[in-house]
C-alpha cells in the first residue's frame, strides 16, 4: 500500500486554515509535509508531530520551545517557524509548527552525493552557520543540534539552519543527558556534554567545527562501533587536522578547525560572534585552493534530475554510524514546479548548456576571495541560480586587467610598498622568520603563553594580525606557544576514593583508576598518594592514578618463639611491628622466663600493630638450657613404650593411673602436654594410663 496514500494527515485540513498535500520527511518525533496556506495562499512545510509522542511532556515542550526559539530570532539564516498549534482529527490531538518551505536539500544530502567539499565551499557554508549562530547567541539561545541535517543548502544560494527543538536559552539548565539519553547527535557532541551533559555557546561552537571537519574530509573525526565509543574518544582524544587526511588542505584552515573543536571549552572562540570573526579571517588565505587531484564535490555541480517515480518519495535517510536516531529528520525541497530536486540545478530539468565542471565559475570565486572582507556579509552562496552571458566574462576580464596596470603603476612609484602579513599561527619559530623574511618583513619576540593546543615553540599569535596591511621593514611581534598550561597534581592522601575523584574533576584531571597495596599508616579505603605524584605540573586532562591502602601488612606469629627467651621472643615480635603484652604460664613447661605460649598462636597471620601475648613460664620445667624438643605421640602404647619414647626425646615420663589398679600392660591414654607440643628439653611429661 502507498504509505502517503494511507497517511492520514494527508488532504486533512489542519486548523481551518492548512492543507498537508504530500509528504516529505519521517522523523523520529515527527513528519514533515509539503502542505498549503489557505489563508495566504502560499506553501509551507508542516511540522506534525507523531501521535505517540503527544502525552510524552518533554517531547511536547521540546516542540513548542522550537517555535518559541525561532521566533526570537530576525536573520534569513534560520529557517523560519510561522506558526504553531494542534488541531483535533481522527487518530486524535496533533501538534504541528509551520515553518519557511526551503527548496533545496540538506548538506547532508550533499556530503552523501559527493564526499567532501573543496576548502573555499567548506568555509563559505560554515560562515553562514557561524552567521546563524550569531544571531542565536546575540538572542542568548544555544542550538544544541548543529549537524549537517540542520544545515539547508537552499536553491536560491541560502545557507539556512533547521531544527531549534533543542535550544534552549542560555540561563536555563542545558543537560545533554535526558534519561540516560544523549540529546543531540552524538559525534557532534563536545566534551563537555558528554562529561557533565552541560553545554554553552561553545558547544555549538565545537559542532559546527566537526561539521567543517566533515565537509573537508568526508568523515567524522571520532567513530566508532557504539554511540558511547564516539562520545569516549571525543572526550580522551582530540580532533586531527583536516589536513592530515586530505593533504593540501591550508594550515589557516587546519588551525581554524583545531581552535573550533579543541577539548576544553575555553579554548576554542566563545561564541558564534567570534567563530565568525575567525572564519572571516581565515577566508582570504583559502581562496578558491582545493588539495590536487582532490575530487571533490561542488554546490554548483550539476548532476542528473530525479525520476518521475522518485518527485514524491519522502526524504527519509538511514542514521549515520555513531548515531542515536533510527531517522534523521530532513526538511523537505522542492523546485518551482512542485518535484524534489538538489539545490544549485537550475530549473531540476536536465544539463544545462555550457556549464562547467566543478571549476566553473572559479575566476569570480577567487576574486571574490581575494577582495577586502571588512564588514562583508552576503545574503546566501554564490551558488546555482544565473549564470551570466559568455560576453561578460571579457568585460569582467578587462577591468581585472586595468585594475592589475593600476596597482602595478602604484607600486612602482611607492618602490613596491605595501603588503600583507602572512598568517603565522601554528608555525615553528623558524618557518614563522622565514615567512617574515621573504616577504621583507623583521619580527621581535613577546612574552610566551600558554596554549591548551599548539604545541610549545610554535606561534600562538601575532601583532599585526594574519592579513593586516604593512610596510616592508615593518616589524611583527611573534608571540610562541609554552604549550598547554601545567597544574600541579593536588594532595589527596588520607582522602576517600569519592572525594579524590571530586578532586580531580574540580582541577580537570581524568581519574585514571586505583591500585590497592598495604599500609601500616594509612587507613584501609583511604588514599596513600598518586601516579603522578602529588604536586607535579602536569597539563589538563592528564590521568591520574589512585593508589588505595588495603590496611595493615599482614604477617605471621613465629613459629620457632616457643622456648625462647622473653627479651628475644620481645624484639623479635616488635620488629615485624607487633606490639608484645607478657603474661605468666605456670603449666611448668619450660623453665623459668622462657616463653611457654602465645596468644594467638605461633603461625597465625596477624596484621602490623596488632598485639601478641607471650605468655612466659614461672619455672619448674626443662634443664634450663633453652633447647626446644617436641613431645612425642604416644597415646595407645603401654607404659614401657612410652617411657623409652619419651626419655629418648630428653623429656622425664611420671606414671599417672586413672584408676586405683595399676598394671604394667595398661595403655596410655594421653600425656601433658599432649603429643605435638613444644616443652624445653628435660620437662616432665604426666603419662595417663587405664
Amino acid at each position: 500500500m502507498d504509505a502517503t496514500v494511507a497517511d492520514p494527515v494527508i488532504g486533512r485540513l489542519l486548523d481551518g486554515r492548512y492543507t498537508a498535500q504530500e509528504r516529505l520527511a519521517v522523523g523520529g518525533m515527527a513528519t514533515v509535509y509539503v502542505a498549503h496556506d489557505n489563508r495566504l495562499d502560499r506553501m509551507v512545510a508542516l511540522k506534525v508531530m507523531h501521535p505517540n509522542l503527544m502525552h510524552e511532556p518533554d517531547f511536547v515542550a521540546r516542540f513548542h520551545r522550537e517555535a518559541r526559539a525561532v521566533a526570537q530570532l530576525n536573520t534569513p539564516r534560520v529557517v523560519s517557524v510561522m506558526d504553531y498549534g494542534s488541531a483535533q482529527t481522527p487518530a486524535g490531538v496533533l501538534n504541528y509548527l509551520v515553518m519557511e518551505l526551503v527548496r533545496g536539500r540538506s548538506l547532508r544530502q550533499h556530503l552523501g552525493a559527493h564526499g567532501h567539499l573543496d576548502p573555499y565551499e567548506s568555509l563559505e557554508i560554515v560562515e553562514a552557520v557561524a552567521d546563524a549562530l550569531t544571531a542565536a547567541h546575540v538572542a542568548g539561545i544555544i542550538h544544541r543540534d548543529i549537524k549537517p541535517e540542520n544545515i539547508l543548502l537552499g536553491d536560491d544560494g541560502q545557507v539556512k539552519v533547521a531544527d531549534f527543538g533543542l535550544a534552549r536559552p542560555l540561563a536555563q539548565p542545558t543537560a545533554a543527558l535526558t534519561q540516560g539519553v544523549v540529546m543531540g547527535t552524538v559525534g557532534y557532541l563536545a566534551p563537555e556534554q558528554v562529561t557533565h551533559g552541560t553545554s554553552d555557546y561553545r558547544s555549538d561552537v565545537y559542532a559546527a567545527g566537526v561539521v567543517l571537519f566533515e565537509m573537508l574530509t568526508g568523515q567524522l573525526p571520532h567513530t566508532g562501533a557504539t554511540p558511547m565509543s564516539v562520545a569516549y574518544q571525543s572526550v580522551h582524544g582530540d580532533v586531527p587536522a583536516p589536513s592530515t587526511i586530505v593533504p593540501g588542505i591550508p594550515r589557516e584552515l587546519d588551525a581554524l578547525v583545531l581552535r573550533a573543536t579543541a577539548r576544553r571549552p575555553d579554548a576554542r572562540p566563545a561564541d558564534g560572534v567570534a567563530f565568525l570573526e575567525e572564519i572571516r579571517q581565515v577566508l582570504p588565505y583559502v581562496g578558491d585552493a582545493m588539495p590536487a587531484g582532490a575530487a571533490v564535490a561542488s554546490y554548483q555541480d550539476e548532476y542528473a534530475p530525479p525520476a518521475a517515480a522518485d518527485r514524491y518519495a519522502p526524504t527519509r535517510m538511514e542514521a549515520r554510524p555513531g548515531g542515536l536516531d533510527e531517522y534523521h529528520e530532513t526538511p523537505a525541497y522542492l523546485d518551482e514546479s512542485g518535484y524534489p530536486r538538489d539545490p544549485g540545478h537550475p530549473g531540476g530539468r536536465g544539463h544545462r548548456e555550457g556549464r562547467g565542471g566543478p571549476d566553473a565559475g572559479a575566476p569570480a570565486r577567487r576574486a571574490h576571495a581575494n577582495a577586502p572582507r571588512a564588514g562583508h556579509r552576503r545574503d546566501g552562496l554564490r551558488v546555482g541560480g544565473w549564470r551570466p552571458p559568455t560576453w561578460a566574462w571579457g568585460v569582467v576580464a578587462a577591468v581585472v586587467a586595468l585594475i592589475l596596470v593600476v596597482l602595478a603603476a602604484r607600486a612602482l612609484v611607492s618602490g613596491g610598498a605595501g603588503g600583507s602579513v602572512p598568517l603565522l599561527t601554528g608555525l615553528s619559530k623558524e618557518d614563522a622568520e622565514a615567512e617574515l623574511s621573504t616577504d621583507g618583513l623583521k619580527w621581535a619576540y613577546g612574552t610566551p603563553v600558554n596554549h591548551p593546543t599548539i604545541p610549545e615553540g610554535k606561534v600562538v599569535d601575532q601583532s599585526p594580525k594574519g592579513n593586516a596591511t604593512v610596510e616592508p621593514g615593518d616589524t611583527v611581534t611573534i608571540i610562541l606557544s609554552l604549550g598547554p598550561e601545567k597544574i600541579p597534581v593536588p594532595n589527596l592522601s588520607g582522602m576517600s576514593l569519592e572525594a579524590a575523584q571530586d578532586q580531580l574533576e574540580a582541577e580537570n584531571l581524568v581519574f585514571g583508576g586505583t591500585q590497592q597495596e598495604p599500609s601500616d599508616d594509612v587507613e584501609e579505603d583511604k588514599i596513600i598518594r598518586t601516579d603522578p605524584p602529588a604536586a607535579q605540573p602536569v597539563i589538563e586532562g592528564t590521568q591520574v592514578t589512585l593508589v588505595i591502602s588495603s590496611g595493615k601488612n599482614e604477617v605471621q606469629v613465629p613459629s620457632d618463639i616457643i622456648g625462647k627467651s622473653y627479651n628475644e621472643a620481645k624484639a623479635e615480635l616488635e620488629a615485624l611491628g607487633l606490639q608484645v603484652r607478657r603474661d605468666v604460664d605456670q603449666s611448668g613447661a619450660v623453665s623459668r622466663d622462657r616463653v611457654a605460649r602465645t596468644s594467638p598462636d605461633p603461625g597465625q597471620t596477624v596484621k602490623a600493630g596488632d598485639t601478641v601475648t607471650l605468655f612466659v613460664s614461672a619455672g619448674g620445667g626443662g634443664d634450663g638450657s633453652g633447647v626446644m624438643v617436641q613431645v612425642p605421640d604416644v597415646q595407645g602404647r603401654t607404659w614401657k613404650d612410652a617411657e623409652r619414647i619419651l626419655r629418648g626425646a630428653g623429656l622425664r615420663p611420671e606414671k599417672d593411673w586413672l584408676s586405683g589398679w595399676k598394671n604394667d600392660r595398661d595403655k596410655v591414654q594421653f600425656t601433658a602436654p599432649e603429643g605435638g607440643t613444644v616443652v624445653e628439653r628435660g620437662s616432665k611429661v604426666s603419662v595417663r594410663l587405664n
